[in-house]
């Protein structure tokens, strides 16, 4: 079983444009569209699709908080709700234009330590060979080593967890020995406060990454695919298929989904990396979460990742 905690999940509300926004001005959209947001909410989707059981953790608010509810009870994912009472979910918007994404994403609802106790107490349930994935922001005003707290109230559990967050937060899991995470390289240089040019260049940093505390690291390089980093010192490297990009948001998330699917299922790193990048350009090539069939489509064409001395 894997377990997905989405500490600050958000109606995401995508739109498009066909003409530049302009400041100050009326803009309007081509084409809308309104989904359950949130990174662990789409990593439970991803797994729906490869056929690994999975349940949605997370905290919700008010009415966007209902829509969520309704919209993942369609999806047929199993869900356990934490409602946060007098707050409101939030809202994310972003915006497609000419080939990129703009993002504007709401601060999303505060926890009382209550709250996070409950949380606790649901995970209780995983152990041995499950799987936990504590996936994007910490709610608002909480402390960085919120996911550290978390993952040491679990420590003795057995279960194993996958980190996929940014900044302080990230530094402080990493320190509490997450089985994987997953950086893309802008987040990699902020982890490090550093410039980062090629994917060549990460090298260092991602085995540093091991050094701190990681177990395993998938470093998400878009287009150019990713780097997986392992405890045992090895690094493979894999690129991204080809194929035409229509909605980037959740790919790396999907990616995410992928690689545990794979590691649930018993099967070796590299395997897992090679299902991680299917399931991430799928994605990527779809205009939402991809199906199993996409994924599978990839998959089967997808060669070997290389080892990298």
């Amino acid at each position: 079983m894997i377990a997905t905690v989405t500490m600050n999940p958000a109606v995401d509300y995508t739109v498009s444009v066909t003409t530049p926004l302009e400041a100050g001005a009326v803009n309007r959209t081509s084409d809308e569209l309104i989904t359950a947001g949130g990174k662990g909410v789409n990593v439970s989707m991803v797994l729906q699709q490869l056929q690994v059981p999975t349940t949605v953790y997370g905290f919700l608010a008010g009415q966007t908080g209902q829509m969520i509810a309704e919209r993942m009870q369609r999806t047929q994912i199993p869900t356990e709700w934490i409602t946060i009472p007098n707050q409101m979910t939030r809202i994310n918007i972003k915006i497609r234009e000419s080939g990129c994404v703009t993002e504007l994403n709401g601060k999303g609802v505060a926890v009382s330590a209550e709250d996070m106790a409950q949380l606790t107490r649901k995970l209780r349930r995983y152990g041995e060979g499950d799987y936990i994935v504590l996936a994007g922001s910490i709610p608002a005003g909480a402390q960085p080593d919120h996911y550290a707290a978390l993952m040491t109230e679990l420590a003795d559990s057995g279960v194993r967890i996958a980190v996929d967050t940014t900044g302080e937060p990230l530094r402080a899991a990493i320190a509490c020995h997450p089985f994987v995470i997953k950086p893309n390289l802008p987040e990699l240089c902020d982890l490090f406060g550093t410039k980062i040019d090629t994917w060549w260049d990460a090298l260092p940093y991602g085995k540093q990454l091991i050094e701190m505390g990681a177990e395993n690291v998938m470093l998400s390089l878009g287009g150019d695919g990713a780097l997986l980093f392992t405890s045992e010192h090895r690094v493979w490297h894999l690129s991204a298929p080809r194929g035409t990009v229509k909605n980037a948001v959740g790919s790396g998330d999907a990616m995410l989904g992928g690689f545990l699917a794979a590691c649930a299922s018993g099967k070796p790193l590299t395997e897992a990396l090679r299902t991680g990048i299917a399931a991430g350009s799928a994605t990527a090539f779809s205009e939402w979460m991809a199906n199993r069939s996409q994924i599978d489509n990839l998959l089967c064409n997808l060669p070997q990742p290389t080892e990298l001395i």
